[in-house]
């Protein structure tokens, strides 16, 4: 079943989220010195990775949650390139890579943004935090 199919699901035109139904959205964002908000647009994934170019140790990560799933992938300022899953219930553990550029911490955030919950699993994730 594609997205477009789903009840209430998401289609994509020109990087532009569309929401069948405008009350519900399956993504939030966490941005690096506390606001949030709804995703409803691609641009805003890659205005959030932004953020990590700023130098601030004490405000290392941004972050995406898929509030229907109920997990959230966090990515993280540095030269080590991590992003961390961890899961709202704390089934799984939290779970971690390291090596992304802000292109693939891009590609992951959309994957989470899309529900793509199978291709976000389907990644070579170790435990723990990766510290």
């Amino acid at each position: 079943m594609t997205r477009a199919e789903r009840p209430g699901g998401f289609s994509m035109d020109k990087d532009v989220l569309v929401d069948r139904d405008p009350h519900r959205y399956r993504c939030s964002l966490q941005h690096r010195w506390g606001s949030g908000e709804d995703v409803s647009s691609v641009d805003q994934l890659t205005a959030l990775l932004e953020e990590l170019e700023a130098d601030d140790p004490e405000h290392p990560d941004v972050w995406i949650s898929d509030n229907e799933v109920g997990y959230s992938v966090l990515a993280f300022a540095g030269s080590r390139g991590l992003v961390v899953w961890e899961d709202h219930d704390e089934v799984r553990g939290p779970l971690h890579m390291t090596g992304y550029s802000r292109a693939m911490m891009k590609d992951l955030f959309e994957m989470v943004m899309l529900g793509r919950i199978a291709e976000v699993e389907s990644l070579p994730w170790l435990p723990g935090y990766g510290s």
